[in-house]
């Protein structure tokens, strides 16, 4: 428990100040006041710590912790061992990193590049993705694509999200979700009394002759570290302390199991369905044209679209673009 006194000072505001400046869960700091009159001498602020708030390490990656937790998942049954790792303390992005890597030649499927920092995170439509160092779990994978069907790409960005779902409750025990196409989310009790859903991940598929599956997840980011409100953290929302070289490994592993199933065309759209928080919501679809489609998200697609119903009963597929859900 820490406490703070401010003299001479507002009740107003002081919660959610100390809150951004030092990066507390905002529902852990309760404010009143103390003295003789009025206005009060003193406004105090209790802040309750977290058990776990210090176990929190934002230690650099070790490959030989890396290893010794990839040798705790099955390499698989369908080819080579993907190649272990290559750790970077930081780069501009690690989707850039792997495409120049690609352009110099062919690689093993599931080479993969883990930063520390990133510089110029890539997020989708051109976003930049905050990647502060240590705090997260900033990688990129590749993909072989040449042996699916051109109909059936459009799924794998889907299966990477599965993939970092299925990771994530497992190493965690959180009820993770997907929005749609792969936005990690957390949809339970409202943290600090935000509405909605709060983004604690992402990916970024990027194709060519082959894929680069581009993952982010927000580890250990305290309030002030993240970019806006309605994103959060393993930490904020009340993980057990995560060994990220546990979570590469596990997102590894379940990523190699979501590309086989994709692969074969067996049960994925039925587990994406199962795991999808934005069907039967209210949703806005901002498309890239700059169109916003309105109406509720009623399915998904066998190849992985959005279906959007209007108020009047039109359905339409979406292929691309950004889902708000509506908040009552």
């Amino acid at each position: 428990m820490l406490i703070f006194e401010r003299s001479t000072a507002p009740v107003n505001g002081f919660g959610a100040a100390l809150a951004q400046d030092f990066g507390f869960a905002r529902g852990g700091v309760r404010v009143g006041c103390c003295g003789h009159g009025f206005p009060p001498r003193r406004t105090l602020a209790i802040v309750k710590m977290s058990r776990s708030a210090e176990r929190w390490s934002r230690e650099p990656l070790d490959a030989v912790s890396v290893i010794r937790w990839l040798a705790h998942y099955p390499s698989g049954t369908d080819g080579a061992p993907w190649p272990v790792p290559r750790l970077l303390a930081t780069t501009g992005s690690t989707n850039a990193e792997l495409a120049v890597v690609l352009a110099a030649g062919p690689v093993p499927e599931g080479t993969c590049v883990v930063a520390e920092h990133q510089s110029a995170g890539k997020g989708r439509q051109g976003r930049v993705w905050e990647s502060p160092a240590g705090a997260g779990l900033w990688l990129s994978v590749v993909i072989d694509i040449a042996a699916v069907a051109p109909a059936r790409r459009g799924l794998l960005p889907l299966a990477a999200g599965l993939a970092l779902a299925d990771a994530l409750i497992e190493v965690t025990g959180l009820e993770v979700m997907l929005k749609w196409p792969n936005d990690i989310v957390i949809d339970g009790p409202a943290r600090d009394g935000l509405v909605g859903p709060r983004k604690l991940g992402g990916l970024l598929v990027e194709a060519a002759e082959r894929a680069v599956v581009g993952c982010g997840i927000n580890v250990s980011g305290a309030v002030n570290e993240l970019p806006t409100p309605q994103a959060t953290s393993l930490f904020l929302e009340g993980a057990p302390p995560v060994d990220r070289g546990r979570l590469l490994a596990a997102e590894l592993s379940h990523l190699r199991h979501r590309v086989t199933q994709w692969r074969a065309g067996l049960g994925l759209i039925g587990d994406y369905r199962e795991r999808c928080l934005s069907l039967g919501r209210s949703v806005q679809v901002l498309l890239p044209g700059g169109e916003v489609l309105v109406g509720v998200a009623t399915a998904i697609s066998p190849d992985g679209q959005l279906v959007v119903t209007d108020s009047k009963g039109n359905s339409r597929s979406v292929a691309a673009g950004d889902v708000i859900h509506a908040t009552i």
